[in-house]
């Protein structure tokens, strides 16, 4: 896979869910139904979740000049 590929992949937040602290991880699109297979097999809960890219220049970009 090149860069360019990764950056256009949709991610994934995967949280394992059970006892203990919660594991929890960032994968791509390929791999989500991978990990919920192995989760069915090992009986473990795990929580999908779309992965937010993080935005360029902070939550306050373009915020900064008021009339």
């Amino acid at each position: 896979m090149t860069s360019s590929d990764s950056s256009d992949t949709q991610l994934y937040q995967i949280t394992y869910l059970g006892a203990g602290d919660p594991d929890t991880r960032t994968v791509g699109s390929g791999e989500v139904a991978g990990i919920i297979e192995e989760a069915g097999q090992r009986g473990r809960k795990v929580r999908i979740r779309p992965h937010r890219h993080p935005q360029h220049g902070g939550p306050d970009a373009g915020k900064g000049e008021q009339s």
